[in-house]
């Protein structure tokens, strides 16, 4: 098994190939928001320095997000495709899910016991998903959706030492450390807060081993939210613009 993997979904790319004894080659963008230029240069990086042709993939996998609403486009995109000229099935990640594998191990030698992935989502809100870890289990905790940064601190009062990753860091830290949750919470290191495509193909491996694969046809973005034009329209504001500009 060959997984390719695809992370567009924050500030920097990456591209990561995981075989099925789990060695994992990798490489990175290094221009933030440059992943339509930079993409391709990035898996064939990977490749080469996995020694890997493109005929030997098994697998393709994408971060589907959430995130940015274009990047997510860009890497499902890239990933159906090389799915369809390889006639490979793919495997749908989660930003989130993959952010907390990658601190994993930096949150048990911190002491915490909660993980929180927090994707920023301005005013306030955040993309969030928060997993409980005892005796090296893994569960989830909170449920991968959008909430408002006051809400997830509510929601996570019950638990105990929390450790934070994701840039929502960068943008609630304040307000995180300022709440009543404020003296038992860790943050995240830049080195490993954001996504990278490297636990996204740890991920990809495990469920391909469960048989969770979809065809190219359906591995779709998760927004989690509809875009800001998206929402005026549904809301009306947007369309009414449109009326009174085309007189309909």
């Amino acid at each position: 098994m060959k997984i390719l993997a695809i992370e567009t979904t924050g500030k920097y790319g990456s591209a990561a190939l995981i075989d099925d004894e789990g060695r994992i080659y990798s490489a990175e963008t290094h221009d933030g928001m440059d992943h339509l230029r930079e993409l391709i240069g990035t898996v064939d990086k990977t490749l080469k320095e996995a020694g890997c042709e493109k005929s030997e993939l098994t697998h393709v996998a994408a971060s589907v997000g959430p995130g940015s609403f274009t990047g997510i486009r860009i890497g499902v995109t890239a990933a159906r495709t090389f799915a369809q000229m390889l006639d490979i099935p793919c495997i749908e990640v989660s930003s989130l899910t993959g952010m907390a594998l990658r601190v994993l191990e930096d949150a048990e030698g911190k002491a915490c016991n909660v993980v929180c992935s927090i994707i920023n989502a301005r005013r306030h809100q955040a993309y969030a998903g928060a997993w409980g870890m005892t005796n090296g289990t893994v569960f989830p905790l909170l449920e991968e959706k959008q909430y408002m940064i006051e809400e997830v601190i509510e929601k996570l009062k019950p638990f105990g030492r929390i450790y934070f990753t994701g840039d929502g860091v960068d943008a609630y830290d304040d307000i995180i450390e300022e709440s009543d949750i404020g003296t038992r919470v860790e943050f995240a290191p830049e080195e490993i807060r954001y996504q990278h495509a490297s636990t996204v193909a740890g991920l990809a491996l495990i469920k391909a081993d469960a048989g969770e694969i979809v065809g190219y046809d359906e591995l779709l973005p998760e927004y989690m939210r509809l875009a800001e034009a998206e929402q005026r329209l549904k809301e009306g504001t947007l369309s009414d613009k449109i009326s009174k500009l085309t007189g309909k």
